[in-house]
């Protein structure tokens, strides 16, 4: 595995070396794309090492195991509670008085925008 992490770094490398915005984001668009494989097969990795975890887990009925390697706990079940925002906002935008009585309860937050990065098809 250090050497696909090497590749990815001496491609990053490479574009930080490479004189002119095009080929630099060529380069720099080709390391993250590689490194995003990479990193996609290791949580495809994870994901078998933890089936077999819970596999084991469910066999011999237990919820948590200290090993030389690390700890593993499963959590008590939980109820998470979220409601539709965008119906109430249309309930609020019919119902003054539900509108009133539910601002101090609203919070909106702002997010930045974001990058997708996506391989030529």
């Amino acid at each position: 595995m250090s050497d696909q992490i090497m590749e990815v770094y001496n491609l990053l490398g490479q574009a930080q070396d490479t004189p002119g915005y095009s080929a630099c984001l060529d380069l720099a668009v080709g390391a993250y794309l590689l490194a995003a494989g990479y990193i996609s097969r290791l949580e495809e990795m994870q994901a078998e090492a933890k089936a077999l975890i819970t596999e084991v887990f469910t066999e011999t009925g237990q919820t948590d195991a200290v090993t030389s390697a690390g700890q593993v706990a499963v959590s008590a079940p939980s109820v998470s509670i979220s409601y539709d925002a965008k119906a109430i906002d249309i309930l609020l935008r019919d119902d003054a008085e539900l509108a009133l009585r539910l601002s101090p309860y609203r919070k909106e937050t702002m997010r930045a925008g974001s990058m997708r990065i996506t391989a030529k098809k």
